[in-house]
């Protein structure tokens, strides 16, 4: 955690927000700009209760061992599965977002070189109805064509 509060911004707060999970307040503003431009302009983030960005140190990984690269990504995806979960349920809904812009996100965070990369981003509030989607039976196109 000391390294990559030392690759931010210096006036982020670092305040652990619980004791359970080293969770930590960094900023309060309204940010529902910055989440939806950071996710390629999507307004889900920016519409959801809230957004995150994964990051992860790279460097020193990928120097010693290039496979975990990948896993890097496993983890994030892991962490994203949970998030999942426990939007279910709380009684929401959580998606990840396949689309940012990192280099963004690096600049957002104050990260000045390439130790620490952005990997995953999520996002997690209340559902709303597509109407543009069609939603069918499972296998409901054997049924035509067993007749």
């Amino acid at each position: 955690m000391k390294k990559l509060q030392a690759a931010t911004l210096a006036e982020f707060d670092w305040q652990n927000v619980t004791e359970a999970i080293p969770l930590y307040h960094l900023y309060s503003e309204d940010c529902r700009v910055q989440a939806k431009t950071l996710s390629c302009h999507q307004p889900i983030a920016s519409d959801s209760a809230f957004s995150l960005g994964m990051v992860a140190e790279v460097s020193e990984a990928i120097e010693t061992a290039p496979w975990l690269y990948r896993r890097l990504f496993w983890e994030c995806g892991l962490i994203g599965q949970v998030l999942y979960l426990e939007a279910e349920a709380a009684g929401i809904r959580g998606t990840g977002i396949g689309c940012y812009f990192d280099d963004s996100v690096h600049e957002l965070l104050g990260f000045k070189d390439s130790q620490f990369q952005s990997f995953y981003h999520f996002t997690v509030g209340r559902p709303l109805e597509d109407k543009r989607l069609e939603t069918l039976p499972a296998y409901g196109h054997l049924k035509t064509i067993a007749q």
